[in-house]
């Protein structure tokens, strides 16, 4: 076998997620042998160093590109496991025990009059085994809503956020208290929740910065209830991470277009794993004017190094017709690793797409740029509205059109699709598939789930959802369990 050939196998097995590195390609190629009575001192040379300078300066251009928007997106495609219809109901005697599988107790924000805000008057604590509401809670004056909340992992302790409200009237009239509802700041407030009495307590948190009400688009507490991560969607959006013991805060902006959290600012927006160490969150994608530059410039820099090897070929080194066709292989080789790895980076970056990103909040650093891409939805509506990752870290649980889909956390590979319902029974202008479940809870593994399900009753735009239990594609209700608020957290 010849040299030639060694090098093209080292380079196609390159071609897997990235482009060769150009330091490794060199001294493949300088070591491969040639015709000894017809290559001159730099002839030898120059055909191993133009295409090592070629794919250089391309790789190094496509990773600058990438630089800015770090990871590898999957695309996503159907699961390894499927099953095409909606989770059998379990049998009510092994109920119970579906239910133990998930936490005993959720919080969730409730309405009491109807007001303008995706919150509640009230916070409640249920039980996950029966249904029923075990405390309730208030804002303390003078803030009269809940708009947002979180669970810790010991399912005693829940973080709310609370502002001021002012009700709005319609038309022009109501624009004066829309905007006080807007700039209102934001509070903070741990609930703890004591189970032999159910009784729930309110804390005040110290969160050091004003945060209006309009620019929080998300929070969630760390499982061991010590941290708050919050969206906030200023003039650059960006992550911060506030130590609730001491007020110090970490920060990453977002350094692109469009924004940070889930496609509305309502749902569970971050998901950490079990050590508090990283955080899963969502990120779309702007309008793609600077996208379709970037891609081009990586398109363009990809076919430059290509015709830039041939030209130097064929003009300063004399080599035998089989040769010129191996080397030409070689490009070709090199040219479908580049495009690999351009493609790569415009998943990430294609206009309207949403990216599930996994952010090391131990790293150094301060832009959210560092964070890794897992997988990539092309739109809206190949999502649901929270996008989960487990506890231990291995599995990315969403709704897509397939139904309630669990994806590799490392590959973005989807591996089990169930749940899945018909679009026939719901009429249409009715809502999306993704928007008819949502993923509220994964346990880790993805091996028990809390989700909403259309199985209530009839409404004109199809079934209710009620809350329950998904293990093996088997529905377990909870009871008492209608749908009835967006902001719930276990």
């Amino acid at each position: 076998m010849s040299g030639i050939e060694d090098t093209l196998r080292q380079v196609m097995a390159s071609h897997d997620q990235e482009a060769p590195g150009a330091p490794g390609l060199l001294t493949a190629l300088t070591a491969t042998p040639g015709p000894p009575a017809r290559r001159g001192k730099w002839s030898g040379l120059l055909v191993p160093l133009a295409a090592a300078a070629a794919v250089t300066c391309v790789v190094a251009a496509s990773l600058a590109i990438g630089a800015a928007f770090h990871g590898h997106a999957g695309p996503a495609g159907p699961a390894a496991r499927s099953h095409p219809s909606l989770a059998a109901l379990r049998p009510a005697a092994l109920r119970p025990a579906a239910l133990r599988q998930v936490p005993p107790y959720f919080a969730e924000l409730t309405l009491t009059a109807p007001v303008q805000v995706m919150g509640g008057e009230a916070a409640v604590v249920r039980s996950t085994l029966s249904g029923h509401v075990l405390a309730t809670v208030t804002p303390p004056r003078p803030y009269q809503i809940f708009t947002w909340v979180s669970a810790a992992a010991d399912d005693r302790t829940f973080v709310l956020a609370a502002q001021r409200y002012w009700p709005i009237a319609s038309g022009q009239a109501g624009l004066p208290a829309q905007n006080r509802d807007n700039t209102t700041p934001t509070v903070f407030f741990r609930l703890t929740f004591d189970p032999a009495t159910h009784t729930a307590r309110l804390a005040r948190l110290a969160v050091p910065e004003t945060i209006q009400a309009d620019q929080l688009a998300g929070m969630t507490v760390s499982p061991d209830g010590t941290r708050l991560a919050l969206d906030l969607r200023r003039s650059i959006p960006s992550i911060q991470v506030v130590t609730l013991a001491t007020g110090a805060i970490r920060s990453w902006a977002w350094p692109g277009g469009g924004w940070i959290g889930n496609s509305k600012p309502i749902g569970q927006i971050f998901s950490w794993t079990a050590d508090g160490t990283t955080l899963a969150f969502q990120q779309r994608n702007g309008s793609g004017g600077a996208l379709s530059l970037s891609f081009l410039a990586a398109v363009a820099g990809t076919l430059a190094a290509v015709v830039l090897t041939g030209i130097l070929v064929r003009r300063y080194v004399r080599v035998r017709r089989a040769d010129l066709l191996a080397w030409t292989i070689a490009a070709a080789a090199i040219t479908i690793a580049l495009a690999a790895h351009a493609l790569g980076v415009y998943r990430g970056l294609a206009p309207g797409a949403t990216n599930i990103r996994l952010l090391d909040t131990t790293a150094p650093g301060t832009s959210l740029a560092s964070s890794k891409i897992v997988l990539t939805f092309p739109g809206v509506g190949a999502l649901g509205l929270n996008t989960l990752l487990t506890p231990d870290g291995t599995r990315i649980v969403t709704v897509t059109p397939q139904g309630i889909t669990e994806f590799s956390a490392r590959t973005g590979t989807p591996i089990l699709s169930e749940d899945q319902f018909s679009a026939n029974q719901f009429p249409a202008g009715g809502p999306q598939e993704v928007d008819r479940q949502t993923v509220l809870w994964a346990g880790p593994g993805g091996q028990a789930l809390v989700v909403s399900d259309p199985r209530g009753k009839h409404t004109p735009y199809g079934p209710d959802t009620i809350l329950g239990v998904l293990t093996t594609n088997t529905f377990t209700p909870i009871p008492n369990g209608t749908y009835q608020s967006i902001q719930i957290a276990w």
